[in-house]
């Protein structure tokens, strides 16, 4: 299946579902997206991540081999759509421990820069929440980054925030 020249022009969803349906068949289609996803440039790149989040959704698990790959690149990710899709996927994830580390100040880093949209902050404050689950000890400094951020972010990362907040306030 030629992906590249499918994702060439912008899937509609029922196009997207159809991709999707390809993709949960076979090990080898994902991988094919996922090469797609972080080493293209953009619109193939955001449109690879995009199905891929849609196919490991569709079907929970389908990703589980390939987190640590995903998350080696992403400092590399060029197209902030790519981030976004791959950045939701992994919150659905246990983070192989060898990777936590880049992952969680990769995600503190796109939460205090002006240069990422309010949807890859986002994902990346469910990441950090996730691994304050882990080590309690991060609960404060993410806590502390939410509040210094929101003045400067949208209604949606405040709304995030304030949601994180309160879980954590509970812990």
């Amino acid at each position: 299946m030629d992906f590249r020249s499918l994702l060439a022009d912008f899937p509609s969803g029922a196009e997207k579902d159809l991709l999707i349906g390809e993709v949960i068949k076979s090990e080898s289609h994902f991988i094919t997206l996922l090469q797609l996803a972080l080493y293209e440039k953009d619109p193939i790149a955001w449109r690879a991540a995009w199905v891929l989040d849609g196919s490991d959704e569709f079907k929970p698990g389908l990703a589980r081999k390939h987190i640590g790959k995903t998350v080696k690149a992403l400092p590399e990710l060029e197209s902030m759509g790519t981030l976004r899709s791959l950045l939701r996927m992994l919150t659905r994830y246990d983070i192989p421990e060898n990777e936590q580390g880049l992952l969680i100040d990769l995600c503190f880093s796109y939460l205090v820069s002006e240069l990422y949209p309010v949807a890859v902050k986002a994902h990346a404050m469910t990441i950090i929440y996730h691994h304050v689950l882990l080590y309690p000890e991060l609960k404060n400094e993410l806590i502390a980054v939410i509040e210094d951020q929101a003045e400067n972010n949208s209604v949606g990362f405040k709304a995030r925030g304030t949601i994180l907040i309160k879980q954590m306030e509970k812990l």
